[in-house]
């Protein structure tokens, strides 16, 4: 049986390969007898999936008629995607306190992409669904967010309150590209900085990135998580590493990310190496 693994996990995989495990192999730990918690949806993911949902319906839009889908058709998008994200409820943050606040950022953010990326993208592929084997025995899986014309180029969007390092998703969505047949030469990231409601929505910015370093990141990540998801079940004598042993994935207690809000493992049997409190 293969392991299926996204591309959109590769970016964090080194900052916490045990923290990255709990989400890609969170069944196979569980069977293993431990107990994972369950983390809250964060309103920055929310915000993000109803920007997608915008940026892919004008581009379809475009693809198929020449024009981008009406303004008014892509903000009642963003918003009403929005809302099925957050029926379940939220985790909001200083950024965005509110429902309310987020709609209007929002709407911003996605006329933000209209008027800025939309009209420089021919796209050849939108959030199509792959997949490609792997040299180390991994399946990995994707959804691109757009393959344009304009120079072979992988276009990934991201919305977030600052930028993070996702060149290890580029290089495997260039790598799922390619294997499917489509011819790729570059790729870049598109970022819409998510700022509070009242404050002006900034044009959204591309960071290009080079596409051989970009693959080779995404390589290095996946042969770290078949070496690691092997000791896992193998074990490793010379490590010291049962089989079922949580330190076939290193931990990283110092990630800002290692936090019971974040982490499934945090504070579990799977994972106890985040700092201790202080004595009483």
């Amino acid at each position: 049986m293969s392991d299926f693994i996204r591309a959109s996990s590769l970016s964090g995989y080194s900052d916490c390969p045990r923290r990255a495990a709990a989400r890609l192999f969170r069944q196979e730990i569980e069977a293993a007898g431990y107990i994972l918690h369950e983390t809250p949806q964060g309103i920055g993911a929310s915000v993000g999936t109803s920007i997608h949902a915008a940026a892919a319906l004008t581009l379809t839009e475009k693809a198929n008629t020449g024009s981008l889908a009406p303004l008014s058709a892509v903000t009642d998008c963003a918003v009403e995607t929005y809302r099925e994200t957050v029926a379940d409820g939220v985790m909001f943050d200083q950024k965005t306190p509110s429902s309310h606040d987020a709609e209007r950022q929002i709407v911003g953010m996605a006329a933000a992409y209209n008027r800025v990326l939309a009209p420089r993208i021919e796209p050849i592929a939108i959030e199509e669904q792959l997949e490609a084997d792997t040299p180390f025995g991994l399946v990995l899986t994707g959804r691109g967010d757009v393959l344009a014309r304009e120079k072979n180029r992988i276009r990934d969007l991201k919305c977030g309150q600052k930028r993070s390092n996702h060149k290890p998703q580029l290089g495997a969505y260039s790598l799922l590209y390619k294997a499917n047949g489509y011819e790729v030469e570059t790729c870049a990231e598109d970022f819409l900085q998510r700022v509070g409601s009242k404050k002006p929505q900034p044009d959204p910015l591309t960071f290009p990135h080079d596409i051989a370093a970009a693959e080779t990141a995404a390589l290095s990540v996946l042969r770290h998580i078949a070496s690691d998801i092997r000791v896992f079940r193998e074990g490793d004598p010379a490590m010291g590493v049962m089989p079922g042993d949580p330190w076939a994935f290193a931990a990283n207690p110092s990630s800002m990310l290692c936090h019971p809000k974040y982490c499934s493992a945090h504070g579990t049997d799977w994972c106890a190496e985040h700092m201790a409190k202080e004595a009483e």
